[in-house]
């Protein structure tokens, strides 16, 4: 796992007027960095000619997410295929998915749902 390449985060990546209502963020850590990649291909490939954005491998940890992860973003009427994609695909890999409404501390608790072993996140850099 590279840590030194750079990489962009979803919201630098999404196309212009991408109706982004929800995340799932996909964890891994050094050690099942092969299942991921593995599993981002898969996605890229199963979603590629839907409402669903897959994007770059993130090889740290940032902002709340306290190990390396990739996100998919997508809307509301893809949600149902999405998350049980996510369900059968994931393998052993920790998922969240969650809403996106604008207040981060709700969506990564409230609005979220855990697919495998949660994943303690920071919520102190949600700052109310």
């Amino acid at each position: 796992m590279n840590q030194e390449k750079p990489f962009k985060v979803n919201s630098q990546l999404l196309p212009e007027g991408f109706p982004r209502e929800f995340d799932a963020h996909i964890y891994f850590e050094e050690s099942s960095f092969p299942q991921a990649e593995e599993f981002h291909r898969k996605a890229h490939e199963f979603f590629k000619d839907s409402k669903v954005f897959v994007g770059e491998l993130i090889p740290k940890a940032i902002g709340p997410h306290p190990l390396p992860m990739f996100e998919i973003n997508f809307p509301q009427e893809v949600f149902t295929e999405v998350v049980l994609w996510l369900m059968k695909e994931r393998g052993d890999l920790s998922v969240l998915v969650h809403q996106l409404t604008g207040d981060d501390l709700y969506d990564h608790t409230q609005a979220a749902l855990w697919l495998g072993t949660p994943v303690p996140l920071k919520y102190s850099v949600f700052k109310k």
